[in-house]
């Protein structure tokens, strides 16, 4: 897959509290990611990084491709609006300048796609918060959006709607959109989600598919003396950092399988590296952890 976006040393601090402690990773073409962690971890303040919305402290945010346009819907949806579909859609559009024309074909389209065009007309008042929830990810749609931010998106939806949404992200992946969303239930991502990024502690601390959660996975924490060494590291096993802390070390958490693991530790130390903790992952029995 191309990738479309990197999100590099990204921090953020509110008053005393650090949110975001250098957070890297990046955003492929038609790959749908998943934020995942505890209130208050940092989720919903990276997508309006992500999105333009809030200013880091430090780092960066790449567009890859400089036409690059992103739509964002926040977890909360207006609950009042007078307006049906169509006439809020087009209001919103005429808002940001798309041409009549472009619009309405845009709107008509839109519409087909989240399987509304028989409530078109109908006050959005009376709309499930499912419904809502589908106008405002039309409205994030309504220019040539490539990359679609969702806070939460599966919120309080009943298991009707959080299918019927699903299904619906599923075929704009399929059509080339790439998606980041929040969720607390991570059952709810299993069909939907490429990547799952947890944030805890102001970093991103595991990535995992769960397309592969039927394999057996170990979890290893070293450290390494360079950057350089990191980087010939990662390339020789053909394994994705999921964590770098720079403090004078770099301690490094990797996600390989289980089968791979011994080749793998006797890589790292034929590399002096010093060897932390091996953690075995199957989250059908209970995790236990090795210090070194």
């Amino acid at each position: 897959m191309n990738t479309i976006m990197v999100v590099k040393n990204i921090s953020k601090q509110y008053k005393a509290t650090k949110v975001l402690d250098n957070i890297s990773f990046s955003i492929d073409n038609a790959e749908i990611i998943a934020f995942v962690g505890k209130n208050g971890s940092g989720k919903s303040t990276l997508l309006k990084i992500i999105g333009g919305i809030v200013d880091t402290d430090s780092g960066t945010v790449n567009k890859h491709l400089p036409s690059l346009k992103i739509g964002y819907v926040p977890e909360v949806t207006p609950s009042h609006l007078l307006f049906s579909p169509e006439e809020y859609l087009f209001y919103m559009g005429k808002i940001s300048d798309i041409p009549k024309k472009t619009l309405e074909q845009k709107i008509d389209q839109l519409l087909k796609i989240f399987n509304m065009e028989e409530s078109r007309s109908t006050r959005i008042t009376h709309f499930s918060k499912g419904m809502k929830q589908k106008i405002m990810i039309m409205q994030a749609m309504l220019e040539d959006t490539h990359l679609l931010i969702l806070d939460e998106p599966l919120s309080g939806l009943d298991p009707r709607a959080q299918i019927d949404l699903e299904e619906i992200l599923l075929s704009l992946k399929e059509n080339g959109y790439s998606i980041i969303l929040t969720c607390h239930e991570t059952k709810l991502l299993e069909n939907l989600v490429d990547r799952v990024l947890l944030i805890q502690e102001g970093q991103v601390l595991q990535l995992e598919s769960f397309k592969e959660n039927h394999i057996p996975y170990n979890q290893i924490i070293f450290e390494l003396s360079s950057q350089k060494s990191l980087d010939a590291l990662s390339s020789l096993m053909q394994i994705k950092v999921m964590r770098t802390l720079t403090n004078g070390n770099q301690e490094v958490t990797v996600k390989v399988s289980s089968p791979d693991s011994d080749k793998i530790l006797l890589t790292l130390l034929q590399h002096q590296a010093s060897i932390k903790q091996l953690i075995p992952l199957n989250p059908k029995k209970d995790q236990f952890h090795t210090h070194f």
